[in-house]
């Protein structure tokens, strides 16, 4: 049986969308947003110093939501933000002690869950997966708004 790329295009967002329920399943269960869960997932599951900033632009997130949820991390004695020297308004986000224990406890379970599942896909799934998933992701970019990343609609 032939597919058309309207079947195969069916399939993949039928298969972002059981993902995405997935997460919200599983972040459901432990008492936050989605949204908080990424903050926590990017702090603690990826390696480096990220920025508010950095935040909205890897999760697509709002400005205002990614502040909402850091200033009431802040609130809560499990983040502090430092502001970067020469930087008129760049802060970094550091983990409490207590905020990188309570942030292990939400996002480690998955995230060793996520490594165990990808792990077991052989090596050539994984590499076509991620490279064929990438290609996708920047022609639809492209297709949506233009070449010069001008939002079109």
């Amino acid at each position: 049986m032939d597919h058309t790329a309207k079947d195969y295009l069916k399939l993949i967002n039928q298969q972002i969308k059981e993902i995405a329920g997935v997460y919200r399943s599983v972040v459901s269960r432990s008492g936050i947003s989605e949204n908080e869960f990424w903050i926590w997932y990017t702090l603690i599951i990826l390696e480096g110093e990220y920025a508010q900033q950095d935040i909205c632009s890897s999760w697509s997130l709002s400005k205002q939501t990614v502040n909402t949820i850091v200033a009431n991390m802040v609130k809560k004695g499990l983040a502090a933000l430092e502001v970067v020297p020469g930087t008129r308004n760049r802060k970094i986000i550091h983990l409490t002690e207590a905020g990188r224990k309570y942030g292990e406890n939400i996002v480690r379970p998955v995230s060793e869950a996520e490594s165990r599942a990808f792990e077991r896909l052989p090596e050539s799934d994984r590499m076509a997966c991620t490279a064929a998933f990438a290609r996708y992701v920047n022609i639809l970019k492209e297709e949506i708004y233009g070449t010069e990343n001008r939002q079109t609609f």
